[in-house]
């Protein structure tokens, strides 16, 4: 009767979001946000059929757990935590999947909605920038489409981008936000609030007074979160010693495994490509690989044009605020994965934290460099 209830009223909230972009977008976007919908919600039933590790793992760790603070830890463990209460009712494993869709789904609408909203020349097809399409790509789909932390990261990363960049002011809701991030994934949220401090912290219109309550934070945040990662790592000490340790157990756990990146044999640079890019077409061995080096080419394509368009149109180029922010927080997530990335798998997991910001910022660019040749 709960798993009913729970799929009615999840099901209630995915056609009222839906509904309400919809309304608001003009026809060739209604055609992009159907086949958002269909890609996403096939996506997660493909989630379901694989009967990921990780989502089994949370639920039966949640479903053991002899009372809910009893489930209470970092990461993984802080994912058994939150869906306690749920499995504990005796909601399904099916409708964890549809509730972690329908919250990822909403990330996906927030993009669109600002995207859709600003008027481009970017080059479209039937009307719509070629940037939104990218939105598209299944693999982004299929990790955010199952119960874990991805779906939930996903969201908080992209509510926070957008209510900075809506100029909201800090209320309780970002305070919990923040906490559910750090406790979910401390070192992307770490390197969220680097790109937050750099940003506000050089912004020639951030007033000193503002600085400094933001110096104070950065300083109360790193406090708290030192111990935090030290228990994330299950180390007792910050040392040289101690995470060249971490470095070559990681560098023979990755021997071990498939797909796994040897990170002794492989370059910083190197493994932002393959954190981009791979698997590509000559380096695939599997239908899901072969599907992901078709994603990869394409976004390797976009990515080629793009470069190409803006180094030409460089005198043009007004980078606005927004983008700023999304280049930065991208960047700063995207060579903190590198730094360590082990797996293939990992990486296409992993790009979700910040492809979308990159493709958001790709069609922004455009439109702000058209801006800036009007004035």
């Amino acid at each position: 009767m709960i798993n009913c209830i729970a799929s009615f009223l999840i099901f209630i909230y995915v056609f009222f979001i839906s509904k309400s972009y919809y309304l608001k977008c003009n026809k060739e976007q209604k055609i992009v946000l159907f086949f958002l919908f269909l890609v996403h919600f096939t996506a997660m039933g493909f989630a379901y059929r694989d009967n990921i590790i990780d989502a089994t793992v949370f639920y039966e760790t949640a479903k053991n757990a002899q009372s809910w603070f009893s489930a209470f830890g970092l990461g993984s463990q802080f994912m058994a935590f939150l869906i306690y209460p749920l499995v504990a009712i005796g909601m399904s494993k099916f409708v964890l999947y549809f509730l972690f869709s329908a919250i990822s789904f909403q990330a996906f609408l927030w993009y669109f909605q600002q995207m859709g909203d600003v008027f481009s020349i970017t080059p479209k097809v039937i009307g719509v920038p070629i940037p939104q399409f990218f939105f598209l790509l299944p693999s982004l789909h299929y990790w955010s489409g199952f119960v874990g932390k991805d779906a939930l990261v996903f969201f908080f990363l992209t509510y926070l981008f957008f209510e900075v960049k809506n100029k909201k002011s800090f209320n309780v809701l970002h305070f919990v936000v923040l906490i559910v991030f750090l406790l979910l994934r401390p070192h992307v949220f770490a390197m969220t609030s680097v790109a937050f401090f750099i940003y506000f912290g050089f912004h020639k219109k951030t007033p000193p007074l503002v600085k400094i309550k933001l110096l104070v934070l950065s300083l109360l945040i790193l406090g708290a979160f030192i111990p935090i990662i030290m228990r994330f790592f299950n180390i007792d000490s910050l040392s040289y010693i101690v995470f060249v340790e971490l470095w070559n157990n990681l560098n023979l756990y990755s021997n071990t495994i498939s797909n796994g990146i040897a990170l002794n044999e492989t370059s910083f640079l190197g493994r932002i490509g393959l954190l981009l890019f791979s698997p590509l077409f000559y380096d695939a061995t599997s239908f899901y690989q072969y599907v992901i080096s078709i994603e990869n080419s394409l976004v390797l394509l976009l990515l080629l044009i793009v470069g190409f368009y803006l180094y030409v149109k460089r005198k043009n180029i007004f980078v606005t605020e927004d983008v700023k922010l999304a280049l930065l927080i991208g960047f700063c997530i995207m060579f903190m994965i590198a730094s360590y990335i082990y797996n293939l798998g990992l990486a296409s997991r992993m790009r979700l934290m910040f492809l979308p910001l990159f493709f958001y910022a790709i069609q922004q660019l455009v439109f702000s460099s058209y801006i800036k040749k009007k004035k």
